[in-house]
């Protein structure tokens, strides 16, 4: 394993790690990369977190092109989530090409309003997976397959007939993990490949819907992958799922 710097004169800890031609940054600030100054307001340390990233992956030996999937969390997510879409496109212009992006509320310390965390695979190139009837919003495809891995955003509870969300936590479920099936075949993948997943649950009452399906598609215990429960969401959307796939 590597440990991956931006200027160790500025910052002489870690921004991530590279193992094999998987980089993982895990310390990805909105501290100026020059300076080591906290950036003031939600833009200053976007466009600081965007540098640090692309320098946390250049210093890996790879470029932007290789990001698979980034993960923002926010101090004030209600206030500053409607920030982070333009310096996105701004990096990853081409709709055909981007990486996919999960956002999160999180405790942060002192002034700091963002912190990333990203994937990426040196030496490969994104291929944008879909689903039909099951699509973001927001500026990112539904999962990325690169190289040997495939890295999904959160994967959503829509009904692909309607494209809508379906009707309930238990209809959701199923849905979800339909979409999640479609999501990993689109990828090439199968449910053996995967090696971790997050459920996003609105009601903790939610989460036997989610483990009752995981178990299914995972019936040795064994072998069962680690599935993370994180308390998120609500109103349309009750349940959502998010995994990492590699075939070895």
């Amino acid at each position: 394993m590597q440990e991956v710097f931006g200027d160790p004169n500025v910052d002489p800890i870690p921004l991530g790690f590279r193992t094999g031609d998987l980089v993982h940054g895990l310390r990805i600030t909105g501290r100026d990369p020059k300076t080591g100054t906290l950036g003031d307001g939600i833009e200053a340390q976007l466009r600081n977190a965007y540098d640090n990233m692309r320098l946390c992956v250049e210093n890996a030996g790879g470029t932007i092109d290789n990001i698979a999937q980034v993960s923002m969390f926010f101090a004030d997510f209600q206030s500053d989530r409607g920030a982070m879409n333009p310096p996105w496109v701004e990096m990853f212009p081409d709709e055909n090409d981007r990486p996919t992006y999960k956002f999160m509320p999180a405790n942060l310390p002192a002034e700091a309003r963002i912190h990333f965390g990203f994937f990426a695979v040196v030496g490969q190139r994104r291929k944008l997976l879909s689903v039909p009837g099951v699509a973001h919003t927001n500026p990112i495809p539904l999962g990325v397959r690169i190289g040997r891995y495939l890295f999904s955003s959160r994967i959503l509870p829509y009904d692909p007939s309607t494209g809508q969300p379906a009707n309930g936590p238990e209809a959701q479920a199923e849905f979800l993990f339909q979409n999640a099936d479609a999501l990993l075949r689109a990828g090439g993948m199968a449910w053996g490949d995967v090696q971790q997943g997050r459920a996003f649950l609105a009601e903790p009452g939610h989460q036997q819907l989610v483990d009752s399906r995981w178990q299914e598609r995972f019936p040795n215990a064994d072998a069962r992958p680690t599935l993370h429960r994180v308390r998120y969401g609500g109103g349309a959307l009750q349940v959502m799922l998010e995994v990492i796939a590699t075939q070895v």
